[in-house]
């Protein structure tokens, strides 16, 4: 386990990083490394590990930042760099503050002696578990600039993935709001003037109408108890995510949603093969890189799964057996790992699964944007639908009234 320990060595308080069975055996390791008697241990924490979660909104940590952090210290250790003075060099000029603070820490932690992978564990809210496996790796194998080069290409893949998504979403998400504003400027500001008419006239009002004057009164009420509301509903969904059995009934159900569920599922499973791939590419035991997978992936059924899927390994059984098991899985990836165990290509083989997974994300990303435009197309015209009925009905009324 990894344990972050505050110490008080040489007039200053740091933080040093260690793998340790205990909180006590990692103070005794600190202790001894520092070779500091009268060091004071402040306190031992575990260090737990992250995937982008738990950060601020701005200024946050993303895969873009990642693969450009890779590629710069690449780059300088290619030039004849050490890896400290690469990682010293590169927090000085970064951008990110929590990126440069995280990376003087680890510079911090390389000087007492500690190792680079087990430094860079002491900042999980900014490197995940898989950056610091495959830098571990790749630091046994003397190997670090490949390691570093495939960690960019896999979080620059992921930065593409989300761009898109982005890019996707981005005129659905302006023509959603226009409208949502102009509804607004409707009710407040419209509306309340026909209402005079329609009191002075004293006609009978239908009920749309009625609903419409009501909603227009009430404008700033109703705003208020509509935000209220989706706030709760917001945080009830939060917290029935977070519950492991009701999760699993949930996930079920999105996966069945057409091309949401096929997107959803598609995404996380060119996730799992992508990152398994890249931890055999670099060495990593297949265990070790199941258990690395498994705690990265966004599907709690998926992550069920592949818990008994690196059992079975464990035991001596058949990998590709084991996937073929796994509900949450196509077939073919069951078929490629087969594959694979024949050839002795196994990481070529989750490579070109993923790239099938990652065109079919392709294919939905880009029917995506005409599938949300039609669904808000058809709220939109249920809303003037609304209005207009809401408006006309009344004005039939009185004609009827005078004729």
């Amino acid at each position: 386990m990894i344990y972050k320990v505050a110490v008080h060595a040489s007039g200053a308080q740091r933080n040093i990083v260690v793998d340790a069975g205990s909180p006590g055996e990692a103070a005794l390791q600190v202790k001894k490394r520092l070779g500091d008697n009268r060091a004071v241990i402040i306190k031992v924490t575990q260090v737990k590990g992250s995937s982008f979660k738990g950060l601020k909104l701005f200024g946050r940590v993303g895969p873009r930042d990642l693969a450009i952090l890779c590629k710069n210290i690449t780059v300088l250790i290619q030039a004849g760099v050490t890896a400290l003075e690469a990682i010293e060099t590169v927090s000085s000029h970064i951008g990110k503050k929590a990126i440069a603070d995280a990376l003087n820490s680890v510079a911090e932690n390389v000087k007492e002696g500690f190792s680079l992978s087990s430094a860079f564990r002491g900042s999980p809210d900014v490197f995940p578990e898989l950056f610091c496996q495959v830098l571990e790796a790749s630091e046994e194998a003397g190997a670090l600039e490949e390691g570093l080069n495939a960690l960019s290409s896999h979080y620059e893949r992921e930065a593409n993935f989300k761009e898109k998504i982005r890019q996707a979403m981005s005129y659905p998400s302006f023509v959603a709001g226009f409208a949502v504003v102009i509804s607004l400027a409707l009710f407040i500001f419209v509306i309340p003037k026909f209402a005079l008419l329609l009191n002075s006239a004293n006609v009978p009002l239908p009920l749309p109408t009625r609903l419409m004057l009501y909603f227009s009164s009430h404008a700033w009420q109703t705003l208020l108890i509509l935000a209220i509301s989706i706030f709760i509903i917001v945080r009830v969904i939060k917290m029935l995510w977070k519950a492991h059995a009701t999760r699993l009934k949930m996930e079920l159900i999105l996966s069945k949603i057409p091309y949401v569920g096929t997107l959803y599922t598609r995404t996380a499973q060119s996730r799992v093969c992508t990152m398994f791939a890249l931890l055999l590419n670099v060495g990593i035991p297949v265990v070790t890189a199941l258990e690395t997978v498994e705690k990265s992936c966004s599907i709690v059924s998926l992550q069920d799964e592949l818990k008994v899927v690196r059992s079975v390994v464990r035991n001596g059984g058949s990998l590709s057996n084991a996937l073929s098991m796994c509900k949450w899985l196509p077939k073919v990836v069951g078929r490629m790992a087969s594959i694979g165990e024949r050839s002795g290509a196994l990481p070529e083989m989750f490579e070109n699964t993923a790239s099938l997974f990652d065109n079919e994300v392709d294919n939905i990303i880009q029917k995506l944007p005409t599938l949300v435009e039609s669904a808000m197309i058809i709220c939109v015209g249920a809303l003037v639908l609304f209005v207009l009925l809401s408006l006309f009905l009344p004005i039939f009324s009185m004609y009827q009234t005078i004729k």
